[in-house]
This record gives structure tokens, C-alpha cells and sequence, in this order.
């Protein structure tokens, strides 16, 4: 499996709206994932202590690089959809992403 690592720090507006940005995130993953059938596992998690304190983790999971790759595709064409972009975009309102990483599953045998 692959796995898609987001860190998303959020801005000064997402921290003095918590109760709106907790909305528009439920909303927002419903809308950006629908139809992405490649997508598994979405996951949210809050960093509580240590580097990055309060920032969120985000990550997908995919079978594979050929279900990776259709996921890219699938983004790209709906970029160019002048209104789903408007949208995405506005994710710049709620955070900003700090870091993103692509990790593989490795096989380990057990003794």
C-alpha cells in the first residue's frame, strides 16, 4: 500500500473559527473525495505534543502506484474545472500545508 502524508498547519483564521473550520473540513472531505473511489482510509489526526504541536495529520491510502497515478489524473482533470479549483483553493483559508510525503508498506516477516 501507499500512503499520503499531509501536515497542515492551520492559519490564524482556522484557529478563531474552530467550530467553522471543524464544518467546512467534514464538508470539504465529502466533496474532494467523492467519486475518488481509489482513495482508502482517510485519516485525520492532531499532533498534541512535541514538533508541529497542533497541526493536522492527514493521510489516504492507495492499493497500489497504478491507483496512485489515477488519483493524480483524476485531480488534474478536475482542476481545470474553474469552479472545483475556486473551491480547493480555499483550503489556503484554513491551513497551510508544511509538509507532504508518499510512503510504501514494506514486508516484514515475523519470527
Amino acid at each position: 500500500m501507499l500512503h499520503l502524508v499531509y501536515t497542515l498547519q492551520l492559519t490564524e483564521h482556522a484557529r478563531t473559527h474552530n467550530k467553522e473550520f471543524w464544518e467546512w473540513l467534514h464538508s470539504r472531505q465529502s466533496w474532494f473525495y467523492d467519486g475518488l473511489d481509489m482513495i482508502q482510509a482517510p485519516r485525520w489526526f492532531m499532533h498534541v505534543i512535541g514538533q508541529n504541536v497542533h497541526c493536522l495529520e492527514h493521510s489516504v491510502a492507495f492499493d497500489d502506484e497504478a491507483a496512485w497515478g489515477a488519483y493524480r489524473k483524476a485531480i488534474s482533470q478536475r482542476s481545470k474545472d474553474p469552479e472545483w479549483e475556486k473551491r480547493r483553493i480555499e483550503q489556503e483559508k484554513w491551513w497551510e500545508i508544511i509538509d507532504s510525503r508518499l510512503m510504501n508498506d514494506i514486508q516484514v516477516e515475523s519470527s
